[in-house]
């Protein structure tokens, strides 16, 4: 029997100590194309990030929003998650923090003796202070440590909510879920937490991806991103719309969460990069990690352009593995894009120039243009006009 496979992407939009937005965009692959159709109507773009917003009235963005929530082929929900949840989280926040410092503050006592001076440093206290600074570090953004704790515990509560609003479709008996969330892996480090709490969970049915600005790089993401902060520009319109609660749950083990999400942030992890050199054009670049994702769907390529040495950005990075990271280059190149280029080669990445993936764009292309075919005579000029000038401007530097 064959296999169904559901693309979800998860989104936010607020800020901490106010009201926070959770978004879930999901969809059977077949509608994907609408996602891009949508993007290309309303903003002139394949994919729209948050980012363009401004420059939109609010009509026009409750009219994308609808667009989506009234079509049966997307599964649209929204969470909110309160000021006074958000309290209770903070305080857990707040109180596990002070007995870290504590804790660390032992650490340089014990580096002087009882009359002040310093003590014998031994390799048993060299691996501590290492251990003591390293923790240190996330005090370097507080605001994105915060930030962050806050809204990948919202993003962990909405998830396993999502995961008792699958469902199944007729025909299939199979099932594989794609859960792509914007903010990279600090805010989905959580995942192997939830394997086996929810019946759609289970070990080989389920991913779930975090992918800084997914929002620029993924349909689904981009959706769920442009309703959150949509509807947060229109609050007052959100009664109109099922909305879920997320709560703070007292039994939940917060400290390991807590620990967990600090390792995440001290220590660059990523599941699958995508690493861009050189000019590509925006709609373009945009595209390719999805084209990279529609190969594999078990896989979702978090993207990263290098405008600096390759060296300096795997130092402070991390450079992963030849395995999980591929390299693309295109466009103008300067001599330190060709040095990283050399070095990446050297090191026996894959590097791929974007023409390689001028037949996936393509294809990409002729998807979209034939489902333009259905669509009312004044809609289907605009958009086959905004299409081919998105593919004239793309297609000669596939070349």
């Amino acid at each position: 029997m064959p296999m169904y496979i559901e693309i979800n992407g998860l989104d936010e939009s607020g800020s901490v100590g106010e009201t926070i937005l959770f978004v879930r965009v999901g969809t059977g692959l077949l509608n994907e194309s609408q996602i891009f159709l949508r993007n290309i109507d309303f903003f002139n773009s394949l994919i729209a990030s948050k980012n363009i917003l401004k420059g939109y009235d609010s009509s026009t963005l409750l009219k994308y929003v609808l667009s989506f929530i009234e079509d049966p082929s997307f599964d649209v929900t929204i969470f909110r998650i309160f000021p006074e949840a958000q309290l209770k989280i903070l305080r857990s926040f707040s109180i596990l923090t002070a007995k870290d410092l504590y804790s660390i503050r032992g650490t340089f006592v014990k580096l002087f003796d009882s009359k002040g001076n310093l003590a014998k440093v031994d390799r048993k206290m060299v691996k501590e202070i290492s251990e003591a600074t390293n923790k240190l570090k996330r005090f370097r953004k507080p605001e994105y440590w915060l930030d962050s704790f806050v809204k990948s515990y919202g993003m962990m509560l909405a998830t396993l909510k999502l995961a008792d609003m699958l469902k199944t479709k007729p025909g299939f008996t199979s099932y594989f879920w794609v859960i792509q969330a914007d903010g990279g892996y600090p805010f989905v480090f959580w995942w192997r937490d939830v394997i086996g709490k929810k019946k759609h969970f289970k070990k080989g049915t389920f991913v779930i991806s975090g992918v800084s600005n997914g929002d620029r790089y993924y349909p689904v993401i981009s959706t769920a991103g442009i309703i959150a902060a949509s509807l947060l520009r229109n609050i007052d319109k959100l009664h109109g719309f099922p909305v879920y609660p997320l709560k703070y749950n007292d039994d939940f083990d917060v400290a390991h969460f807590y620990e967990s999400h600090s390792k995440a942030i001290e220590i660059p992890t990523f599941q699958h990069r995508v690493l861009f050199i050189g000019k590509i054009p925006e709609n373009l670049r945009a595209c390719i990690p999805y084209l990279i994702h529609k190969r594999d769907r078990h896989k979702t390529y978090e993207p990263f352009h290098v405008g600096t040495s390759m060296k300096w950005f795997f130092k402070k990075y991390s450079p992963g593995k030849p395995e999980n990271t591929i390299i693309v280059y295109g466009g103008e190149l300067s001599q330190k894009d060709k040095e990283n280029i050399d070095f990446c080669r050297e090191k026996k990445y894959p590097v791929f120039h974007i023409s390689e993936f001028k037949k996936d764009f393509q294809k990409l292309l002729n998807e979209l243009n034939t489902e333009i075919q259905y669509f009312p005579e004044n809609k289907k000029q605009r958009l086959s006009t905004r299409l081919k000038n998105i593919e004239q401007d793309c297609m000669s530097k596939l070349d």
